[in-house]
Parts: structure tokens; C-alpha cells; sequence
């Protein structure tokens, strides 16, 4: 499957945030910072930041005095980072920018994260290069990559190919497509990167209220038009048999799905 770029239209940004960051991106974050050491005096970039979750977690997490960016392609992301975040002081600095070519200064930073965005880039070798030029010697890189497809968008995948096409399955499930606990390894290595560990660690995607949540799924991926486009009798059926499909996953009015994940780690050289 090859990789497309995350670009979403209309208001699925805010669908994004609404949806998908409580229900997945929020607990990934915090699993993510688990596994890497921060400090009240680092300086942070969020590379494909989104709405920006993995900024605040970290903001949350160390003196909110820190410096903190956040850099994404997309508008919509970023207008909704900043929309969120427009009381914060000091404020996180958000930029619409390529992750392979980022408006920063060589060293400017000490920790650089990149939270499932990685598998969209068109060059990731390039981008992980990025990364080094804008971190300082000694400073830390965590890449957060999904470790194969979780069952819930198994499912969803399947429904979507009944009721839609494979071509709008196969989108569905290009987050899922980049092997990144093989390919990072060498990629961080020849970037200028040492001490590169791949851990894995399991999170619970949780769907609250599946009726009306997995519409939000759907339409917060950027397969949501083409499913959109054909009717509420569609997204009806589908949103019908992934529920079927994760029966076992249901606890009480939500479920529970559970889903793996590779945070890859490294050190400047």
C-alpha cells in the first residue's frame, strides 16, 4: 500500500479533535510520554502535530514556561491547534509547513516527537533528517508509528469495501500501512541518530456511543467524503456491521478496543 498524505477538508479537523483525539491520539500521547524523559527546561517541536494533543500533553507535563511548536500540512489542523490553545501563556508556536522542510533553526530544539504522522510523509528518510537538523547534539527523537491494524478498522475496512469499494478500504487503512519498527532503525541511524530502541506498548481505542462516534471516525479520515457521498444508508450499514464485527469489544454503551503501538526512540549524535 503506498503512503498518501493526511489531508482532511471541511470541518474534519474539528471532527478530528473531537473524536478521534479522546478516543485514541490523547491516551496514545500519554503512553508515548511514558517512555520518554522530559525535562522542565527542554524545548519540544510536535512534527505532524494535528490539533496539536501531543504539545499540550506536553505542556501539561513539564513547565508550562517551555518552549513548544507544533508544525503541520495541513490548515485545518493548525487553525484548530490554535483555536484551542489560544489562551495558553506563553503560547505554543504552531506553523503550516512541510515536516520535511520546517521554518526552524539548525539545533533549536531538544526533543522532537512525531505521533503517527511519519506513514504519510512522501519521503520519511527526508524528514527524519528534518528532524536532526532542527536538534540539538544529545537531544531526543520519539516516533510513535501504529504496530499493524487494530480490529475495529479491520472491520471498518471490510464494511467500507462491501458497501463503498477497495480503493476506499485500502485509504481507510493507509495509517496502517508503514512497517516502521523495521524501517526507522536504519533510517534514524544514517540521520545522524544513536541509541535507537523500538518498544511497543497497547492502548484502548475507546468508542463512546458507537451510533454516533463511528460516523465521527469515518469522518474524520480522509476516506469520509467518498463514504459520505453515498448516503445515510450506507454509513448506516456500515456503522451496523462494524458493530457486529466488535461485539466482543462491547462494555456497556462504548467499545473497547485494544491497539498496539512502536514508540521508536533515539539520541542525537
Amino acid at each position: 500500500m503506498s503512503q498518501s498524505g493526511f489531508q482532511l477538508s471541511g470541518n474534519a479537523a474539528a471532527i478530528y479533535e473531537d473524536q478521534k483525539v479522546p478516543a485514541m491520539f490523547g491516551p496514545l500521547a500519554d503512553a508515548t510520554l511514558n517512555v520518554v524523559t522530559l525535562f522542565n527546561d527542554d524545548i519540544v517541536l510536535d512534527v505532524a502535530c494535528g490539533t496539536g494533543i501531543v504539545a499540550r500533553k506536553v505542556r501539561d507535563k513539564i513547565d508550562s514556561a517551555s518552549r513548544i511548536a507544533g508544525v503541520d500540512l495541513n490548515e485545518g489542523m493548525i487553525a484548530t491547534a490554535r483555536l484551542i490553545t489560544e489562551d495558553f501563556d506563553p503560547p505554543i508556536r504552531w506553523e503550516v509547513a512541510d515536516a520535511t522542510k520546517t521554518p526552524f533553526k539548525d539545533g533549536e530544539f531538544t526533543v522532537v516527537f512525531c505521533q503517527q504522522g511519519i506513514q504519510f510523509f512522501p519521503d520519511d528518510q527526508v524528514a527524519v533528517v528534518e528532524m536532526r537538523r532542527v536538534l540539538r547534539k544529545g537531544g531526543r527523537v520519539a516516533i510513535t508509528v501504529w504496530a499493524g491494524v487494530s480490529p475495529f478498522f479491520r472491520a471498518l475496512a471490510d464494511a467500507i469495501e462491501r458497501h463503498v469499494d477497495a480503493d476506499a478500504a485500502e485509504q481507510s487503512l493507509a495509517p496502517f500501512s508503514y512497517n516502521g519498527a523495521e524501517r526507522l532503525p536504519s533510517i534514524l541511524a544514517a540521520a545522524g541518530f544513536r541509541d535507537v530502541k523500538v518498544e511497543t506498548i497497547t492502548v484502548n481505542r475507546v468508542i463512546a456511543d458507537p451510533s454516533t462516534s463511528i460516523p465521527k471516525e469515518i469522518m474524520g479520515n480522509p476516506v469520509g467524503p467518498t463514504v459520505d457521498a453515498k448516503g445515510i444508508a450506507v454509513m448506516n450499514a456500515i456503522v451496523d456491521e462494524v458493530r457486529l464485527d466488535c461485539l466482543r469489544f462491547e462494555r456497556g454503551n462504548e467499545l473497547v478496543v485494544p491497539q498496539e503501538a512502536h514508540p521508536v526512540t533515539a539520541v542525537a549524535v
